[in-house]
């Protein structure tokens, strides 16, 4: 069984410290790095933070973080700090719902050409050199929670910056 977390990460690029996805105690991007070297993994964000900029890109990942029991679905978990959205380079997850267990079957890279945020991960380029993941699903809940509650200071913290932009959040029914 492996381990999943959300935890605060110093950026790369000298931002704001952020939550990140931390997996048998290692960030997601630095392995990904580590295995396919000169590929630009390190330092990619995790989608499930409030910098998503298209909100349709947002509701897409909330909705397919966490399949209902029994479903599979391909679900953007990296992305690149540049544009903060599904136009760049783009890591997936194809994950099935178990019950007692949240599998990340394997993980590969997006290379969907038409531009709909519903249709991402419609082709992917799946990673050889990394098996799949399996998460108990009460800390698979815990990291998404952890990644909700950073995601609502975040959007509160822009809000009181930005007044005139107020946003619903996409894990919100």
């Amino acid at each position: 069984m492996n381990t999943i977390k959300a935890e605060i990460d110093k950026s790369d690029y000298g931002t704001d410290d952020f939550s990140n996805l931390k997996i048998d105690g290692f960030w997601l991007d630095e392995k990904l790095e580590e295995l396919y070297p000169n590929n630009m993994y390190k330092g990619l964000y995790p989608t499930l933070l409030f910098w998503m900029e298209i909100e349709q890109e947002r509701k897409v990942v909330w909705n397919r973080i966490l399949p209902k029991y029994g479903e599979t679905t391909i679900c953007p978990i990296l992305m690149c700090p540049d544009d903060n959205d599904f136009s760049c380079t783009l890591i997936l997850a194809e994950i099935q719902n178990c019950g007692k267990t949240i599998k990340w079957k394997r993980l590969g890279i997006d290379k969907t050409t038409e531009y709909n945020a519903e249709k991402i991960g419609s082709k992917i380029e799946w990673f050889e050199k990394i098996n799949g993941f399996e998460f108990p699903k009460s800390e698979y809940e815990i990291m998404i929670s952890e990644f909700k509650k950073h995601y609502q200071i975040e959007k509160t913290n822009w809000e009181q910056r930005n007044p005139e932009f107020k946003q619903k959040l996409p894990f919100e029914k």
